[in-house]
């Protein structure tokens, strides 16, 4: 029995061509048996051709897919940060550290808690020795500069 030869992609290339890289697939190979061959297999079963002629009021799957744009988004925050307010949280970090507070990061957030703390403490708060400034409230960091005190 002769095999209906069904194309897949066996490998793929790459050729450089006016400044673009550009993927091609570079052998196919048969589902079916282990024919194998540059161009896809022409198949005796019935090809449907979809009909592209109401596409632009009501898009295929296709029409759609071939139109999407793939970005990676917010996956860097601090790339999709806007330049002034990264600088105002850097210069609000300086401005901590130049007093003596150590926050636990130069987010916002960690750099005014760092200063929170700080005031509760009556002492310049230090990531690296003190526990999480969020939780330094004025009655924990009295029970802190008592033990402190008490030599604990």
């Amino acid at each position: 029995m002769e095999c209906d030869h069904k194309s897949k992609v066996l490998d793929w290339a790459y050729e450089l061509k006016d400044g673009q890289m550009n993927q091609y697939v570079s052998l196919y190979g048969c589902t079916e048996c282990d024919s194998t061959s540059p161009k896809p297999f022409v198949s005796k079963e019935k090809v449907y051709e979809t009909d592209h002629s109401n596409c632009d009021s009501n898009p295929c799957f296709g029409c759609k897919a071939k139109g999407l744009q793939l970005s990676p988004g917010d996956a860097n925050g601090r790339a999709a940060m806007p330049k002034r307010k990264w600088e105002g949280e850097l210069n609000r970090y300086k401005e901590a550290r130049r007093q003596g507070i150590q926050p636990a990061g130069t987010t916002m957030d960690k750099i005014i808690a760092a200063e929170k703390a700080s005031e509760n403490l009556g002492r310049a708060y230090n990531a690296e020795k003190d526990p999480n400034a969020k939780t330094i409230n004025k009655k924990t960091a009295n029970a802190m500069n008592q033990l402190k005190k008490a030599g604990i």
